[in-house]
């Protein structure tokens, strides 16, 4: 697993290359949102990047308490992000062409204090650490995007809205994904492999009595779909909407 900045850098770029194509944008909009859904950890990880970067600190102090207390925050969380990083790799991979490079100093100076542990590292995390702080109390303000809109809204908009979009669920929506969100690790492939059970018997099924060649064909892709799909929480979210969906 890489670096939360490189996540974090590549969301970011492939909002704001794609805000120009207002189906585009919606389309990676709830692409990413969907992953994100799956881990508060991701977002914790998200918002205090973002803070760090933008937020107007009165005084050293203060941005040297804000510094600390995140890093002490989301060091134990590393290993809790591993699953949706995997998804946003699948992600990223099928969106090249609107990631560009991004080389942010508060983000990769983020990363080694946040990553880089033992020791022998405690002179590097110092200078780093002074270097960031220096960098934030000085920076110059964002220059705006043709758009009117900064990678920082673009950033909000996907961190903030989590919550608004889970309050507006209905009830049993809310109900299957805390459900997901509940299912251990160790537990995960039981799981999706017993849902996938469920819905190829009833694809099949459903193929056998339909009539319609276009609705065989469909059915016969979704299947096909169900087959490939990889063995996270956000698949298994999908199996229980398409099982609820077929029923």
């Amino acid at each position: 697993m890489k670096p939360f900045s490189y996540y974090k850098k590549n969301i970011d770029s492939i909002l704001e290359n794609s805000y120009s194509n207002k189906k585009l944008f919606k389309e990676n909009f709830h692409v990413i949102m969907g992953a994100l859904k799956m881990s508060k950890p991701f977002r914790e990880f998200f918002t205090l990047y973002n803070e760090i970067e933008q937020k107007e600190f009165k005084s050293k102090d203060e941005l040297t308490e804000y510094i600390n207390e995140s890093i002490l925050y989301l060091k134990p969380k590393i290993d809790s992000i591993k699953t949706v990083c995997g998804i946003l790799e699948n992600v990223f991979s099928k969106r090249t062409n609107l990631i560009t490079e991004n080389n942010n100093k508060v983000y990769k100076s983020l990363d080694y204090l946040i990553y880089k542990k033992g020791v022998r590292n405690i002179p590097n995390r110092l200078e780093v650490k002074n270097n960031l702080m220096e960098s934030i109390l000085n920076k110059k303000p964002n220059i705006k995007l043709g758009t009117k809109l900064t990678p920082k809204t673009l950033a909000y908009t996907l961190s903030e809205n989590y919550n608004k979009e889970f309050s507006q669920l209905s009830k049993d929506d809310k109900t299957l994904l805390s459900e997901i969100m509940s299912v251990k690790k160790e537990n995960l492939l039981e799981e999706i492999n017993k849902v996938k059970e469920v819905v190829l018997i009833k694809i099949n099924s459903l193929v056998k009595e339909s009539v319609e060649e276009n609705l065989k064909v469909k059915l016969t892709q979704t299947k096909n779909v169900v087959l490939t799909m990889e063995k996270d929480k956000l698949s298994l979210l999908r199996l229980k909407q398409l099982q609820t969906d077929l029923n």
